[in-house]
């Protein structure tokens, strides 16, 4: 399948990067290398009026977390990528190209996303680091936002500010950021940050920023405009992308126990099978709408994929269990389709979901709704 066409630069906008130097290179060799490429990253965001909010650097990766300025961003790493390729290729006797040529870029939604990919970066410091970190020769500025680094140059405040809810107070800022980074990030986050969104892999955002990006730049989806994916490595990707959202919300909106029996029974092979256990026919169903709503089958489809017939899916059965999701998780279906960071746990007093508890049947239907 064909590369995307990368979407025009958004100014101000906020992308992840990633930059990885080409087969049998490294771009990081000596602590002087190191030194060069903090010193050419500050220079480069300075110059281009862009902000880093996370960065990690290691022997043949780099990572950012950034909002650019004016400048677009192929101009702010594309100079960091041709200067540091020749002080580093003279430094070392070597020559040629240092970078693989199309870096990876994710534009994203940052009220929703900027806290988790600042997590999913830093974290890789944790997780990739040798064990004798003698000789170790990366950099995280995760220890600027732990206070232990003093970096006037990578933006801390707004995430501080967006995991504190607004405090200013700077032991609290450093507080809540230990007890985040004391914790894994969420797995099923790296293939968000690794792929973006099912209707954009560019993207990252629910379906209004999408959209709204699609408006700003001209482009739309290139699934959409060439038509080049398959259908069945489609349909695969989107109930995944359900049952994954849908086990999440389970955990944080309905009680342990609930949630832990419902978690153990929407798997993709269960989703796929013929059984009738609730939530399993809800799960479907709401799946069926999106591939229905947005073309990427149709009805037959749909019921041939989940091993049923038409009924199961129809448009009737996909409203009552839409009211019925809306009932026990207090939000819109959408929100299984445009992947959010886990919310909080609910308030106390919130309406406890019992499994054994009936619920309204849809019309016309034969026993229990799922």
């Amino acid at each position: 399948m064909p590369r995307p066409l990368r979407l025009p630069s958004i100014s101000f906008g906020w992308y992840y990067v990633a930059l990885q130097s080409i087969a049998g290179k490294s771009l990081v060799i000596t602590p002087a290398d190191l030194v060069t490429a903090l010193s050419l990253l500050r220079k480069t965001l300075r110059e281009h009026g862009a902000r880093l909010h996370a960065g990690y650097i290691a022997e043949r990766e780099i990572h950012w977390v950034l909002q650019t300025g004016e400048a677009p961003l192929n101009i702010v790493t594309g100079g960091f990528q041709h200067e540091y390729a020749r002080v580093f290729n003279r430094s070392h006797s070597e020559r040629g190209p240092l970078f693989r040529p199309h870096y990876y870029a994710l534009l994203f939604e940052h009220q929703r996303w900027l806290v988790p990919l600042v997590h999913f970066v830093h974290w890789m410091h944790i997780a990739e680091a040798p064990s004798d970190r003698t000789n170790e020769i990366r950099w995280s500025s995760d220890a600027a936002y732990r206070g232990g680094n003093r970096e006037d140059w990578v933006t801390t405040n707004v995430v501080m500010r967006m995991l504190t809810h607004g405090a200013y107070n700077r032991d609290v800022q450093r507080q809540a950021y230990r007890e985040m980074m004391d914790r894994s990030p969420d797995s099923s986050h790296a293939r968000w940050f690794r792929q973006g969104s099912a209707d954009d892999s560019r993207l990252l955002g629910d379906l209004a920023f999408i959209t709204e990006t699609w408006r700003r730049t001209g482009r739309r989806s290139p699934g959409r405009a060439r038509r080049t994916r398959r259908l069945e490595g489609d349909i695969p990707s989107v109930v995944a992308q359900v049952s994954e959202q849908f086990n999440a919300l389970c955990d944080t909106r309905l009680p342990p126990k609930h949630a832990k029996a419902w978690r153990r029974l929407v798997t993709y092979e269960n989703l796929r099978s013929r059984s009738r256990k609730r939530p399993l026919p809800m799960v479907r169903a709401l799946s069926a709408t999106y591939l229905i709503e947005h073309h990427i089958a149709t009805l037959a489809q749909a019921a041939q994929f989940f091993g049923c017939g038409p009924t199961p899916v129809s448009a009737r059965r996909r409203r009552f269990y839409a009211a019925l999701f809306r009932e026990w998780f207090r939000a819109q279906p959408d929100i299984l389709f445009s992947p959010t960071p886990a919310t909080r746990s609910t308030k106390p007093g919130m309406r406890s979901l019992t499994l054994a508890a009936p619920v309204a049947r849809c019309p016309g239907e034969n026993g229990s709704p799922g």
